[in-house]
């Protein structure tokens, strides 16, 4: 017997397929953040999906920080 997920029910999985979102870069992640923000505030998406999704972005653009850091960091011992 199959159970539902925790975080979405049945009723809420999209029947058409979903546009893919660019998430590229920190601005990216951003701009998607802002836009789910403009949703759940018109009412077009809950407020406890709009912070998940928004908590999932937050992690992708950290760890585009993290990656830019470790890369300038290791081309600067590189240069030494």
């Amino acid at each position: 017997m199959a159970t539902a997920s925790p975080v979405w029910n049945n009723q809420d999985t999209p029947h058409a397929p979903q546009k893919r979102v660019r998430l590229a870069s920190t601005v990216d992640c951003r701009l998607e953040m802002t836009k789910l923000y403009r949703e759940a505030r018109n009412g077009r998406l809950k407020i406890e999906d709009c912070s998940r999704l928004v908590n999932v972005l937050a992690l992708i653009s950290r760890s585009f920080v993290d990656t830019d850091l470790s890369e300038r960091i290791a081309a600067l011992e590189a240069e030494q």
